[in-house]
């Protein structure tokens, strides 16, 4: 026995499963939108007709826009001090500024600018209001109050607000004004309304202002001139009062203590002068240093005279001893003139230390009288502390009436200014023009959207479809659900052979019409030899023949289905009559006693079939099919009504003996099966058939109901030779079609030499 198994498939495909191809995922995508284009067809049909019908009816709209600039520098013109501003701040303003734009109040201005002709114009309704707007009415309360005149007021506006936007140019000090209306003159007169509206208010709010504060700061400069003024004369009142007088540079009696501040340093300075003169002066006496010296004793002649002429006597004393001797006599009278010179010196030296006493004991006296004066100064200026610090508490209060005083009536002159002359900080930069083209709706815009949201809708809605359905569409899927190869793939003829309109193919993808089975689709294999449909009946021939017959002589093949309409009596119907033209003996047998389409087809004048047959006991009432010189023979199922317990016809020993007699004629035998999960009858003649061929209808049944056919126990699974995947999307083997097309061009008409018989009954 044949048998295949999941783990072979793996081991034979070795590393191709743990490194799968790049862009292995496009051929699903692209088999989706394959399967998807009818879905998506018709989404995308539908909203391009709704967008038509939408630029059919639309009131068409005009933009029409003003542009503002808020401009700080222009309010400075007249300013004696420009005031300095960041870009945070400066941002905040034109933000405020955006939001006074937005304001009711600015929008009851523009209608008072537009005038009464304005309210006709805000409530005009297009074609879509006017359709709905009797359905609107009927929700309103019939006992509502009128509206007042400021309540008329306040909707105006609202419905200029809602036609009128209002934003900000990127971060620029520009803010536009943009106005849509169904008119374009209409749209430039709404849009410049507000712009001169938000100008007007603007200065109107800027004069009350500058009025305002105008008028509260010459009621403030008054009483600040009055309490400057008194101030001033507190402090000079004050002055007069404790005899302090003041100089360009300060109190007197603050001047008097820094002058006698220096003096003392001068003093100090001679006084430190004199007497180290003085004490150097003794020093020399008292050590009796002929060569010391100071300062004035080189500017005394006879102290420099008796200096030199020592020196000049030791020279010669010198010289006597070093060439006489000591004791010589001109040496001793040298040595008695060296002292008598040395005496003299010394009168002269205590006379010049006379003067330097004398001149030290009066710079100390001077020292001391301005240390006393001094003394006195600071003496008095203790006692006049606290006059000078209620003196400062006074001059400080002056200073500060003084200095508001001057604030208030340099602001007192800008507002005067400002009333006369009052600036705006906006300007209007471009006055908004009427439009020549609409701004709404755009065609291309339009159309487009619809566009795709046709295309995304509708794949959404397929992979919706797809998701709920769960459907096996590719040979993959069925390995994977079931575990069973499948070995043959046949497309969907109905796909170049039917004429279908587009709403049938609609609900072909639906799944919401049947298909019928015809009789060119029983006999594809046989009508058209070089399709892809022959191809596959000859894939399944030879798997045959490979297959091991377990007993030997004819084989009984089932052709079983997990549900209905996957094409399971096609596959059936094609394979019976491919064989036959092989040369082979083979029997179709119609099991199917719920619903025979395959009887109805093929022999639909037959009297009699399969259940008359095992009833009674006879020989087979086989019908004989005629196809290009083969036979083939079929025992139909004729039924009037519904048939009872056809199970237990199927599983009774008539109809195994009748199936015996059946194998001694025939070498293959070909059973059509009703759907495994709705009836029993395959597994009631299990043991009746050698091998099976599950045929999958692609798009059809989901893997939960695959894998159920499988898992319960319906029939011996272990001799399934394999799986059929039928309808298959036609345009996946667009290559084999193009290589059938290349190597037999005649394949398209080959249809017309053939001859189908009519069935006759034996």
């Amino acid at each position: 026995m044949l048998q295949f198994s999941n783990s072979s498939t793996a081991s034979a495909r070795g590393d191709l499963v743990e490194q799968p191809e790049p862009f292995a995922w496009l051929p699903g995508a692209l088999a989706f939108l394959r399967r998807s284009r009818v879905i998506v067809a018709a989404t995308v049909a539908v909203c391009l007709g709704l967008a038509v019908f939408y630029l059919i009816i639309a009131t068409p709209k005009f933009d029409a826009a003003a542009e503002i600039l808020i401009d700080l520098r222009q309010a400075e013109l007249f300013r004696q001090q420009n005031t300095a501003t960041d870009s945070q701040v400066l941002n905040s303003i034109v933000e405020s500024q955006v939001e006074i734009l937005r304001s009711s109040t600015t929008a009851l201005a523009a209608i008072e600018r537009l005038g009464p002709s304005v309210y006709r114009e805000l409530n005009e309704k297009g074609f879509i209001q006017s359709l709905l707007g009797p359905i609107a009415d009927q929700f309103r309360s019939s006992g509502a109050p009128a509206q007042t005149q400021e309540e008329a007021k306040l909707a105006a506006a609202e419905k200029l607000l809602s036609q009128v936007q209002i934003k900000r140019v990127g971060i620029t000090n520009i803010i536009q004004i943009s106005a849509r209306t169904p008119s374009a003159v209409r749209s430039a007169r709404y849009a410049n309304a507000i712009a001169d509206s938000f100008l007007t208010g603007l200065l109107e709010a800027k004069y009350e202002t500058t009025r305002r504060g105008r008028s509260w700061l010459e009621t403030r400069l008054a009483e600040l001139r009055d309490q400057a003024t008194a101030a001033d004369r507190a402090v000079q009142d004050y002055k007069v009062k404790t005899n302090i007088v003041d100089t360009d540079k300060g109190l007197m009696s603050e001047r008097q203590v820094g002058d006698l501040n220096t003096a003392v340093g001068v003093a100090q300075a001679k006084t430190a002068e004199a007497k180290a003169r003085y004490e150097r002066i003794k020093e020399i006496i008292d050590k009796n240093i002929v060569d010391g010296s100071v300062i004035e004793s080189t500017q005394n002649q006879v102290i420099v005279r008796l200096r030199q002429q020592y020196f000049d006597t030791k020279k010669r004393e010198a010289d006597i001893s070093a060439k006489y001797g000591s004791n010589h006599v001109a040496a001793a009278n040298a040595r008695a003139e060296m002292a008598e010179i040395q005496r003299s010196l010394q009168s002269e030296l205590r006379q010049v230390a006379e003067g330097y006493a004398s001149e030290y004991e009066v710079a100390l006296t001077g020292e001391q009288a301005i240390k006393k004066r001094l003394d006195e100064l600071v003496a008095d200026a203790g006692l006049n502390n606290r006059s000078r610090v209620e003196l400062r508490s006074l001059e400080s209060s002056s200073q500060t009436y003084r200095a508001l005083y001057e604030n208030f009536l340099q602001r007192y002159t800008q507002a005067v200014q400002d009333q006369s002359f009052p600036i705006s900080e906006a300007r209007i930069v471009e006055p908004a023009y009427p439009p020549l083209r609409k701004a709404w709706p755009k065609g291309l815009v339009i159309l487009g959207l619809a566009l795709l949201l046709g295309i995304g809708g509708g794949i959404v809605i397929a992979f919706l479809r797809d998701l709920l359905r769960n459907s096996v569409r590719t040979a993959a899927d069925i390995e994977k659900a079931t575990g069973i190869p499948c070995i043959a793939t046949i497309p969907s003829v109905r796909t170049f052979r039917s004429g279908r309109t587009v709403l049938t193919r609609l609900l072909d993808e639906f799944g919401l019409r049947p298909r019928e089975t015809s009789r060119d689709l029983l006999l594809e294999a046989v009508v058209h030899p070089l399709s892809e449909t022959a191809e596959a009946m000859q894939e399944i021939k030879l798997l045959l023949e490979r297959a091991p017959n377990r007993n030997g002589g004819c084989r009984v093949i089932g052709m079983v289905s997990a549900i209905s309409g996957e094409g399971k009596t096609t596959v059936a119907s094609n394979l019976a009559h491919y064989l036959a033209m092989s040369g082979k003996r083979v029997i179709l047998l119609d099991y199917d006693l719920r619903y025979p389409s395959l009887s109805r087809t093929l022999a639909p004048d037959a009297e009699v079939g399969l259940i008359e047959s095992v009833r009674n006991g006879s020989a087979p009432a086989l019908v004989t099919l005629k196809a290009r010189g083969a036979s083939l023979f079929l025992l139909p199922s004729v039924i009037g009504e519904r048939a009872e317990h056809s199970t237990e016809i199927l599983r009774s020993p008539n109809n195994k003996a009748l199936l015996d007699s059946m194998k001694m004629n025939a070498d293959v035998i070909v059973i059509d099966y009703p759907p495994m999960l709705d009836f029993l009858d395959v597994r009631a003649t299990d043991e009746l058939v050698d091998h099976y061929f599950m045929v999958v209808g692609s798009n059809r049944s989901n893997s939960r109901q695959l894998a159920e056919c499988i898992s319960r126990d319906r029939f011996d699974a272990t001799r399934v030779l394999g799986a059929i995947l039928n309808r298959a999307d036609a345009n996946r083997n667009f290559a084999k079609r193009s290589n059938f097309g290349r190597y037999f061009p005649w394949n398209q008409g080959a249809g017309a030499r053939y001859n189908v018989h009519t069935p006759q009954s034996l």
